[in-house]
């Protein structure tokens, strides 16, 4: 008798677990999607038939997105990059005076750079630069490594990033900001080991 409860109790217990094993492996059957034919048309066109889903706006599709120019060559939008956080300027602002420094740097324009810079700036050792014929005298003999041109060679604009402390070329090697609360006229802050004084 002990046998057969045993046995019994045992077939009862595997078809449940068969049973629970194989309502999880059932896929639930999805309900049937809302069809034009099941809205009802109204006569009023200002109504709006009730649906208990919420609408679906493909306007944030990614696939659907169109791009309409860029004002750089990254692809961003000028316009995408709010600098106020150290200028009035524009972004394509920011982005023309970083590409100028850019240039006259790797011509060597000594006295271009030199009218760009906000005086006086000093070097780690303690050479003061008070004026632009002062910077012209340091960088003509600063002998710079041919690894600051290389790097500044290999920077592009769209590589830009700036924070409450001015715009940043190369990774931090040369910093210009907006000193004019009143206008947006930008100065080099520091330059290659020229640092504000």
């Amino acid at each position: 008798m002990k046998k057969r409860v045993l046995i019994l109790c045992l077939a009862f217990s595997v078809s449940t677990f068969c049973m629970a094993c194989s309502d999880k492996s059932t896929p639930a059957t999805p309900e049937e999607p809302v069809t034009s034919e099941s809205v009802e048309i109204s006569e009023d066109p200002e109504a709006i038939p009730e649906s208990d889903e919420a609408p679906t706006d493909n306007t944030g599709d990614i696939d659907n997105i169109v791009d309409e120019g860029s004002d750089d060559s990254s692809g961003s939008k000028a316009s995408d990059f709010d600098c106020s956080v150290f200028t009035e300027a524009s972004y394509a602002d920011v982005c023309d005076y970083a590409q100028k420094i850019k240039d006259l740097t790797l011509a060597k324009d000594w006295n271009a750079i030199g009218d760009m810079i906000n005086y006086p700036v000093a070097d780690s050792d303690g050479k003061v630069c008070n004026t632009k014929e002062d910077f012209v005298k340091y960088a003509e003999s600063a002998n710079y490594e041919q690894e600051l041109f290389d790097s500044l060679e290999k920077w592009s604009v769209d590589e830009i990033w700036f924070n409450s402390q001015g715009a940043c070329i190369d990774g931090g090697n040369i910093w210009f900001q907006d000193f004019s609360l009143s206008t947006t006229d930008f100065k080099i802050k520091s330059f290659w080991g020229l640092y504000p004084q």
